[in-house]
């Protein structure tokens, strides 16, 4: 029973005064179940009084404490331990298998996969936190990996924006640094536009292996496609929606898509019908970017995702959470994400009345935790029907602030920026 082995590891802590024990094996009160009262007290007096009160005291104040012949006390520890390991995964394994019996065999073996993945990471850490001296040559060695860039060269992936990249240093994703770019403006403002592009920037450049996942949880997936073909083919997308391309254009779109298909790296988008008609949790969002190997993603958006409880609060816990489980996501997996989310309705009005006016990480919204949660990001506003003002509104550790131009021409897909404000960054 848990109870003996609690009692007994008490007794011997109370008994050589040695409270050591407890906390070299990484115990709390949580890994007791019969006695976590009587576990609380003796913790709490070691804290206020500096020593551990004697087994008198604990059995006076307790009546359910009492003596008990001691047995190995490594046995003891393993057997707490083993008892609390149980009991916590013990609800991971239930859930899964009503998962099963529902015939859904390969949710269920990545339920599992994942709940035994984030278990075992919760078990097995140390809480000793960081060295500052002692990782000193790891962080020495981290920067001589990239020392000797020239001026203008980054290190994450390319966001399609010279004046962006400068500021930000791309979408990072290496040690020390993976990125939660949140893309973020007003309803009718290009987020979906303007994220999907910078998406495929990136993987049209020279990196072999990208390979991006597109959630889309506004637009169908052949819609973002379309957005693709726009700027890769440069072919109009309004005449790819009409069917009114010039013989001439359809004969290059045909080449383009022949050319396509014969790349060995893809981009992949996941739409709600992709979902069956539902919008995504973060957990098979988590699964599907371990499954298929995705190495970043992109989220359209934030406010979508479905929250894998009912009842969440009202929108801006829901955002809060929501935000908090994205960031947990691109810590856990380590791959990079570009969020879109959306402004506030003041944030819409002041853009009407003057064009001019900056979105800002105050116009976010329900929750401000979203910026806070992001590592980097930038804010979208459309001046006319093909220009759009980008602005750099959070940026870790850099300057932010810097704005830039950037005309969108729908009829040959050229994308390019107007003026180029920004000067040396430093990193």
């Amino acid at each position: 029973m848990a109870g003996i082995e609690e009692l007994q590891l008490l007794n011997h802590v109370l008994n050589v005064k040695e409270w050591g024990v407890v906390e070299d094996a990484g115990i709390t009160e949580n890994y007791f179940q019969v006695h976590k009262e009587a576990f609380s007290y003796v913790s709490r007096f070691k804290k206020e009084n500096g020593n551990l009160p004697t087994i008198e005291t604990v059995m006076n104040k307790f009546e359910t404490f009492e003596l008990v012949e001691l047995e190995n006390i490594e046995h003891v520890i393993r057997s707490v331990k083993e008892d609390f390991l149980y009991r916590e995964f013990k609800p991971i394994l239930v859930s899964a298998s009503e998962t099963f019996a529902k015939r859904e065999t390969t949710a269920a073996i990545q339920q599992l996969q994942l709940e035994s993945s984030r278990f075992l990471k919760s078990v097995s850490l140390s809480g000793r936190g960081y060295s500052f001296i002692g990782n000193a040559q790891e962080r020495l060695n981290t920067y001589n990996k990239i020392h000797g860039r020239v001026e203008g060269e980054i290190i994450g992936l390319t966001t399609g924006f010279k004046p962006l990249d400068l500021a930000t240093n791309g979408l990072e994703y290496q040690e020390g640094a993976v990125d939660y770019f949140l893309v973020f403006a007003p309803t009718n403002m290009g987020k979906t536009l303007i994220s999907s592009f910078m998406m495929s920037a990136a993987w049209n450049s020279t990196l072999e292996d990208d390979y991006p996942a597109y959630f889309a949880l506004e637009q169908r997936a052949s819609e973002i496609a379309l957005n693709w073909d726009n700027t890769l083919a440069q072919v109009s997308r309004l005449a790819l929606t009409r069917g009114t391309l010039s013989n001439e254009k359809r004969d290059a779109y045909t080449e383009y898509i022949n050319r396509l298909k014969q790349k060995k790296k893809d981009m992949v988008i996941y739409d709600l019908d992709s979902n069956g008609g539902k919008p995504f949790t973060l957990d098979e969002i988590h699964r599907i970017l371990e499954r298929e190997g995705h190495n970043r993603w992109t989220l359209d958006q934030l406010s979508k995702v479905r929250l894998t409880s009912r009842g969440g609060g009202d929108l801006r816990q829901r955002l809060f959470d929501t935000s908090a489980g994205i960031r947990e996501v691109i810590l856990d997996t380590r791959k990079p994400a570009m969020v879109v989310a959306q402004a506030n309705r003041d944030a819409l009005k002041k853009i009407k009345r003057d064009v001019t006016e900056n979105v800002d990480a105050t116009d976010i919204g329900e929750a401000f935790s979203i910026v806070q949660d992001a590592s980097k990001g930038i804010s979208i506003v459309k001046v006319s029907d093909n220009t759009f003002r980008i602005m750099v509104i959070k940026n870790r550790n850099n300057a932010c602030g810097q704005s830039f131009l950037v005309r969108y021409d729908f009829d040959v897909g050229i994308v390019s920026v107007l003026d180029d404000p920004i000067a040396e960054q430093y990193f």
